[in-house]
């Protein structure tokens, strides 16, 4: 998949800056309506990050700016989103308007896209920290992890844009500066903690922001031999004198201009959160069989120290343990990434020279340690330098240049990471679900204490699916998708971390529990009872039987045949969207379930007639497109082979001579053989209702006439 990283990279990975004027073409008469109604005019686009002032008579009153230019943020699309928004000095938004995006809940529906432009238009007047939100996420029905990304990339952009017009500001010191502009001299060098602009890899590592070393199983044999050492056992073995041992690269992560292209500047933000005040972020990766971390870090007999790396500078030694260490994804060809932290007492000072060694360590008596170095400097173009001494008379001007005067109150925070803010709004729905999928899993544990009570099971799965189809999918809009498990696949490949996974508490919690349901017990846990669109065509089917509207299922070999159905969707689908030729997600629409579920049969009329005509089939056959279209069970029925358990009970007459439990199947999941096919089985116990009641059960009403009559009984168990 690296091709397809590579070609979302040198889509999107250039700043807009590039080209003078993208952003004000973009800037249309109804974008400004929305972004920042009755601007007097506009400047030029300019600065790092860039963004266009907003003037009202002489006075900069705002800056609007792309969140793709700055930050090419990523919602539940792999691909960037671009909102253009503003935000006024005193650290408001002024208003914010999406102008493209590839969600694939939102990006084929109208009803959706409406929600989202008004979620955005309504954070005007929303302060970047610490203010309410005029709409929540969830107002976009079924995808609140996009409008959440969304809004949080705007939220993120604002404070870079203002902060780091404060900064110029504070940088002038002029005799004009006010009371109302906070001034603080620069008067040595220091890191710019401001400044952002994307840049690709290469650029990082050609201008020094990133430097690296290549290390030969040769060259550590060397190193061993001049320090008395040759032919020490290593933890790990050398192999041929050119082959790579490792290749490791560092670089200072503190400047958002570094480590926000390193991380992506969202995770970045979320990383400076976690970091104590005023220490130094260094990255560190490794390619390679040897690598940085070493066997020592997690070992608290060891103090938790890592044993294969260090920081020199100025002839003192910077170590670390595991306290100052953060997982980073890896880019490029890496292996591993990570992050180290220098804490602000340390007394490393990071515009100073500084050096990485990797340590090879030996593991004879005494030990041997061999240090392969690797050098490094800021370069000055992360570097805040002091002005230069004023000119002895300013240059003429075409026009006069104001400077905008910031409000005092302005608070230039971070947001909180829109994970923990997910959660934190999702509680009272987490637990409900949490109540939800108790009740199943208690389903599960008693089911043959169920299945005794052919009443008791029917109140007990009709009132689940009603839940399901209600709350779970009506109300809370969680219906897992071919399009989760296409973003869960393609997540590593594009440098997701853990924050994506977590950004839709309900849906993660579902995933989570399918995945582990399906391989203990099979497919049948989701698509037998936690699949809302599943629920509606099982209801829709009991009132169809109770109508007597007549019931059709395909010839056992042509039924055979249309199972095939899925997987060839399923597949399609995972092929068209993860190679790019489908970006969009279009093809994922075979799935019916955004239509019906998550926007309550409010999309336009082509959407709806699909979705109602594959629900009208189910009337007359039982779960049609789950049994022979629908691409998400067919990937839960290919796992569902890796299944441990078999919870339904079989009996050695069940096929020969009974077929009383073939034929209750409603979606004919059990063969002439009696052995019941657990990839094509909802787990909906029909069988098992069938199978422990003595009055129809042929084996049970025999052994019962047995026991009337005094004579003994015997009667055999099998499983599924």
């Amino acid at each position: 998949m690296r091709w397809t990283s590579a070609l979302l990279a040198l889509l999107f990975a250039s700043p807009a800056t590039a080209e003078q004027g993208r952003l004000r073409d973009r800037l249309t008469p109804e974008v400004m309506a929305v972004v920042y109604p009755g601007a007097d005019r506009l400047g030029m686009e300019e600065g790092s990050p860039p963004a266009i002032a907003v003037f009202k008579g002489e006075k900069v009153v705002a800056y609007v700016f792309s969140t793709l230019d700055i930050i090419a943020a990523t919602g539940y699309s792999t691909t960037p989103f671009d909102v253009i928004a503003g935000v006024d000095l005193g650290g408001r938004i002024t208003g914010a308007k999406v102008v493209f995006h590839q969600e694939s809940m939102i990006v084929h529906d109208r009803v959706r896209q409406r929600q989202l432009d008004t979620l955005l238009a309504r954070e005007a007047g929303r302060p970047l920290r610490g203010g309410t939100n005029a709409l929540p996420p969830d107002y976009v029905d079924g995808a609140t992890i996009s409008a959440r990304a969304m809004r949080a990339a705007v939220l993120t952009t604002a404070g870079l844009v203002l902060r780091a017009r404060v900064v110029r500001v504070a940088r002038t010191a002029e005799p004009a500066a006010t009371a109302a502009t906070p001034v603080t001299a620069v008067t040595v060098p220091t890191l710019d903690l401001e400044s952002f602009s994307i840049k690709p890899w290469n650029d990082l590592v050609g201008e020094g922001a990133v430097v690296r070393r290549r290390v030969t199983s040769g060259e550590v044999a060397r190193a061993l031999a001049n320090a008395g050492a040759a032919g020490a056992r290593l933890d790990w073995p050398l192999g041929a004198a050119d082959d790579l041992y490792i290749e490791f690269l560092t670089a200072l992560a503190t400047p958002p201009a570094i480590g926000g292209n390193l991380l992506g500047l969202l995770k970045f933000e979320d990383y400076k959160r976690e970091l104590p005040s005023g220490a130094q972020a260094i990255y560190v990766a490794s390619n390679g069989p040897y690598d940085f971390l070493g066997t020592r870090y997690f070992r608290e007999s060891e103090g938790n120290r890592f044993d294969r790396l260090r920081v020199v500078q100025d002839g003192k030694t910077f170590s670390f343990v595991q306290r100052d260490y953060a997982y980073a994804t890896p880019i490029e060809a890496q292996q591993l990434a990570g992050l180290f932290a220098l804490r602000a007492n340390s007394g490393f000072d990071p515009v100073k020279p500084w050096r990485l060694d990797i340590l090879i360590n030996s593991a004879g008596t005494p030990p041997q340690t061999v240090a392969f170095g690797l050098d490094y400097k800021i370069p000055a173009a992360y570097l805040v330098v002091p002005p230069p001494p004023p000119p002895r008379a300013p240059p003429p001007q075409s026009e006069p240049q104001v400077q905008p005067q910031l409000e005092p109150e302005t608070e230039l925070l971070p947001p909180v990471a829109t994970w923990v803010e997910a959660w934190s709004d999702a509680r009272r729905q987490v637990a409900m679900l949490a109540v939800l999928l108790s009740v199943l899993t208690l389903i599960f544990m008693f089911q043959s204490t169920l299945a005794r009570s052919r009443v008791a099971h029917r109140l007990v799965r009709t009132g689940f699916l009603l839940v399901v189809l209600v709350w779970l999918g009506w109300t809370a809009g969680v219906q897992l998708s071919i399009v989760n498990v296409i973003n869960y696949l393609r997540a590593p490949f594009n440098h997701v971390e853990i924050g994506f996974y977590l950004a839709e508490p309900l849906m993660i919690i579902i995933a989570g529990y399918t995945l582990v349901s399906v391989v203990l017990i099979g497919r049948g846990v989701f698509c037998g009872w936690l699949c809302p669109f599943g629920a509606l065509q099982e209801l829709l089917g009991q009132l169809s039987r109770a109508l007597r509207v007549p019931q059709w299922n395909p010839p056992v070999a042509l039924e055979r045949r249309l199972r095939m159905g899925k997987y060839i969707a399923a597949a399609a689908v995972l092929m068209l969207v993860m190679t790019q030729i489908d970006a969009a997600g279009a093809s994922s629409e075979v799935e019916p379930f955004k239509t019906a579920i998550t926007a309550r049969f409010t999309r336009a009329w082509p959407y709806v007639f699909y979705a109602g005509g594959l629900l009208a089939i189910g009337l007359f056959s039982e779960r049609a497109y789950c049994r022979f279209l629908c691409p998400l069970g067919g990937v839960l029925a290919l796992l569902d082979r890796l299944h441990l358990l078999n919870l339904l009970e079989r009996r050695p007459e069940c096929g020969s001579p009974c077929h009383l439990c073939e034929h209750a199947c409603p979606v004919r999941a059990i063969e002439p053989t009696g052995k019941i096919v657990t990839s094509e089985c909802f787990q909906c116990l029909d069988c098992q209702v069938e199978y422990y009641d003595e009055t129809r059960c042929p084996p049970l009403a025999r052994a019962a006439r047995l026991r009337a009559d005094g004579k003994p009984v015997r009667i055999g168990v099998t499983h599924a």
